[in-house]
């Protein structure tokens, strides 16, 4: 895990395309795209969040909140964080989904973080990066909190944004921390 990814300088983008449909009018379809740039800008992606269903698009604005949250020392309010200015048009589905998670891991850093330092043998937790942290502490809160979703579900969950916005094997901590929780921690 060398290099901490840039969330904070994400670009949207719109790629609209023109489709007849049969009274001749004109339909646009909308794509979601986001430029995730690193560091040193030799890893630079084009995520187009329409490719992913509704909530893996909000879990993904949600790691962006908490990586926001956390970068600016957690002195932003949710509602800051919770801004997406670059994009207006999230459905209202995806942003009630990202804002339970991510104020719900705000609410419980204590006992997510309290987790994550159980569970990262040998890892001091301010020497994880803050992507990495930010995924694994939306997902604690899942497991944790949100009982109707496997555990199973949100470990691949998290391990697929690990792969989109870490380094090329930070998904494997993040799958190793979330998978040694045990049934007693998320209770």
């Amino acid at each position: 895990m060398s290099e901490e990814k840039e969330i904070n300088n994400i670009e949207n983008t719109e790629n609209t395309n023109e489709e007849a449909v049969s009274d001749n009018a004109p339909r646009k379809v909308v794509k979601k795209k986001m430029i995730v740039k690193s560091k040193n800008k030799e890893n630079i992606k084009d995520l187009d969040l329409s490719a992913y269903g509704a909530r893996r698009q909000a879990r993904i604005y949600a790691v962006m909140s908490l990586y926001s949250y956390e970068i600016n020392e957690r002195k932003i309010s949710i509602n800051n964080i919770l801004d997406f200015d670059y994009d207006k048009k999230i459905p209202e589905n995806i942003f009630a989904f990202t804002r339970n998670l991510v104020e719900g891991t705000i609410k419980n850093l204590e006992r997510i973080d309290s987790l994550i330092e159980k569970y990262s043998n040998n890892w001091d937790i301010k020497r994880i990066q803050y992507v990495d942290k930010s995924i694994i502490r939306m997902s604690i809160y899942s497991l944790i909190f949100l009982k109707d979703i496997p555990k199973s579900v949100v470990i691949d969950e998290a391990v697929e944004i690990a792969k989109i916005f870490s380094d090329k094997d930070s998904y494997k901590f993040v799958n190793g921390i979330l998978d040694g929780i045990q049934e007693e921690d998320i209770q």
